[in-house]
């Protein structure tokens, strides 16, 4: 494995820079031009951090049928491997609450750049989430849950779902950036967390897991199958 040599903080910083660009390119900073410019960072921190192998050797695994012990147990090694680092760099990128408030509580930032900013620090914080004692998860459940519903209030209110359209797509904009992605990326990295997010937001059914049965023990096949992660990741 190389040794980490980009810059995270300038990469932060230029895919900031990127949705006021577009923006004032377009007069408008789209919702489809921030969440592609979110997951572009996301994608190739995952990617370069080493995720991006995690996720082949996973999806060649289940579509090629190779499902030995001893791949099993590299497989379990890679994701950890690839999750200590993506913490580490992560924690170099959070903004702690206060500070990010300030951030974007100011009339000159728009409501784009309100989300997108936001939206950045949530990934921060998930993929820093790996890296964290049992102790301190808690306490981070409670900050990305706080931040998410900022980013659902900012993404729902500019973007109602339409009643319209008796076949339009029920699920708002908050929800489709959840479930279509952010959980199809992250959830090899950290199954619980996502396991966790999907059922506070309401994206799964209470039968689905069961009145007993605990976020943490809920079955893989709540999420995304790894073929679609990986079609999803290299298409974008």
């Amino acid at each position: 494995m190389t040794t980490q040599t980009r810059d995270w903080r300038a990469e932060y910083a230029k895919a900031v820079a990127v949705e006021e660009d577009d923006a004032a390119a377009t007069g408008s900073g789209s919702q489809q031009t921030q969440v592609c410019s979110v997951l572009a960072f996301l994608d190739l921190l995952v990617a370069e951090e080493g995720g991006e192998c995690v996720l082949s050797q996973l999806n060649k695994r289940k579509s090629g049928g190779q499902t030995t012990k001893t791949i099993a147990v590299q497989g379990k090694e890679q994701v950890m491997s690839a999750r200590t680092r993506l913490a580490a760099v992560a924690k170099e990128l959070v903004i702690a609450v206060p500070e990010l408030n300030a951030s974007v509580s100011g009339k000159q930032a728009s409501r784009t750049t309100k989300v997108r900013v936001l939206q950045l620090q949530i990934l921060c914080r998930l993929l820093r989430y790996g890296g964290l004692k049992k102790q301190e998860r808690k306490e981070a459940k409670k900050e990305i849950r706080g931040l998410l519903d900022r980013v659902a209030l900012l993404l729902d209110a500019a973007n109602p779902p339409s009643l319209a359209d008796e076949d339009a797509d029920e699920r708002s904009p908050f929800q489709k950036f959840l479930l279509q992605q952010l959980v199809p990326r992250l959830h090899i990295l950290m199954p619980e967390l996502m396991r966790y997010l999907l059922k506070v937001y309401e994206l799964v059914e209470d039968d689905e897991i069961g009145a007993n049965q605990s976020v943490k023990d809920a079955p893989t096949t709540l999420l995304p199958p790894v073929s679609m992660i990986a079609t999803v990741f290299f298409s974008e």
